[in-house]
């Protein structure tokens, strides 16, 4: 339970310090252009990789969350 709370937390904080400029755009687009080049995917425009980082952290979060509350869900309602 701590682990979760932990990494809803910690992502907040990375999306807040993204969304205000705390940390610089030459390192989010370099992470940005790792992970769509892993992919492999075509990375943003340099003015578009905050919005793009935040719509991927998002995305993870929603994920994350929604896939363990889908197994308590699920694990409750068959034991």
């Amino acid at each position: 339970m701590i682990g979760i709370v932990l990494f809803n937390v910690v992502m907040l904080l990375l999306c807040a310090m993204i969304g205000s400029r705390i940390v610089p755009t030459s390192l989010v687009s370099a992470v940005l252009d790792w992970l769509h080049n892993t992919i492999g995917i075509t990375s943003p425009p340099l003015e578009k990789v905050r919005m793009v980082a935040l719509i991927w952290m998002g995305s993870t979060i929603v994920i994350v969350d929604g896939a363990l509350f889908m197994l308590v869900f699920f694990t409750t309602r068959l034991m």
